[in-house]
């Protein structure tokens, strides 16, 4: 939970870096385009356009599915009216990864989109604390 977003973009910037680099080579390869004298030249054009693609294109993800925090009264709602309600709007709770308080919950398409991330409940003495994306937190504050 702590550092989530940090680890998000780390992650989705090496996998885009990374597809985009292989794809890339191998069309690269495909139409020729590695020659003798051209060769070093190809494989810097490629890390260059992979590197300043997966920066682009994580970043606009990251603002795309941005996070916020809500805070809804434990005594406005049960536990299972929560995971309910969670269910409804596409998550689903991940047995097994209670990280002490913490519940996670994963995002389960078409409902939820897959790179919108985990949403995190956290349940104090008089809340609950969600941590997910605004679009999908938006309709439980209501």
């Amino acid at each position: 939970m702590k550092h989530y977003t940090l680890q998000r973009f780390v992650k989705l910037n090496l996998y885009f870096f990374g597809m985009y680099g292989l794809l890339t080579a191998a069309w690269y390869g495909f139409t020729g385009r590695f020659g003798e004298d051209s060769t070093r030249g190809a494989i810097s054009e490629i890390l260059v356009n992979a590197a300043i693609f997966s920066l682009l294109f994580t970043i606009a993800l990251l603002l795309w599915y941005r996070r916020t925090e809500i805070r809804i009264p434990v005594k406005s709602i049960s536990p299972k009216a929560l995971d309910q309600k969670l269910d409804e709007i596409g998550y689903e709770r991940i047995p097994g990864k209670d990280k002490g308080a913490v519940q996670v919950y994963k995002p389960r398409p078409p409902k939820a989109p897959a790179l919108a991330g985990r949403l995190f409940v956290q349940k104090s003495a008089n809340f609950y604390h969600l941590q997910g994306p605004v679009s999908k937190l938006k309709s439980l504050g209501d």
